[in-house]
């Protein structure tokens, strides 16, 4: 008889998305919403000028909220949540300074997205939700072939050919994934305000 023809499938390249359910989340949203309410009663849109969407931000007048008082346990979780990461791409963090270099607010109302783009110069970049309405805009990741691979029709998506993959916002969650990963958040179509906190990371 001839031989079978044995195949086999190697997954090559994985790319990791860190996400942390914080057991506190409710009381410590709680605490954040106030604070962000009085940055926003002080601090006007600070969207930059290429940005394509109207989201408020505070990303060009008020990044460095890692750096206040009243974000330090939000910034001593988040600084866990980058470790847990670092140990998992087995970073030299113990040879290297982590440290957090940008954290700004993000607010999208009904209709309101962000454009594709990635965090350049840092390594790790994280995204803590404060409020997350049901059905409120996904975090869509888009695969690095997306730009490079000439793609035949599809008749269905899998794991192999599937140039986004999203993640359904929880209030309470903290999302950190590399920061040269490309993504974005599409029109945001529930009533309700959409609130996170971003930042970047670096050794």
């Amino acid at each position: 008889m001839p031989e079978e023809t044995v195949r086999k499938i190697d997954k090559l390249f994985p790319v990791p998305v860190l996400v942390t359910r914080l057991p506190n989340g409710t009381e410590l949203n709680e605490r954040l919403i106030g604070e962000l309410d009085a940055i926003r009663g002080n601090t006007p849109n600070g969207k930059p000028d290429g940005w394509a969407c109207d989201v408020y931000t505070t990303i060009t007048n008020n990044c460095a909220l890692h750096e206040q008082p009243a974000f330090q346990e939000f910034t001593d979780i988040a600084m866990q949540c980058l470790t847990a990461f670092g140990e998992l791409m087995a970073y030299p963090l113990a040879e290297n300074n982590l440290r957090i270099t940008q954290c700004w607010a993000n607010v999208y109302q009904y209709g309101m997205s962000q454009e594709i783009h990635k965090h350049a110069n840092h390594i790790m970049t994280g995204v803590y939700y404060i409020k997350a309405p049901e059905n409120c805009s996904e975090l869509l990741f888009h695969s690095p072939q997306a730009d490079t691979m000439i793609r035949p029709p599809i008749m269905r998506d899998n794991a192999f050919n599937s140039m986004t993959s999203f993640y359904r916002p929880q209030s309470g969650d903290l999302v950190v994934f590399d920061s040269a990963l490309r993504h974005s958040v599409p029109a945001n179509m529930v009533d309700g305000e959409r609130i996170s906190i971003s930042f970047n990371a670096t050794l």
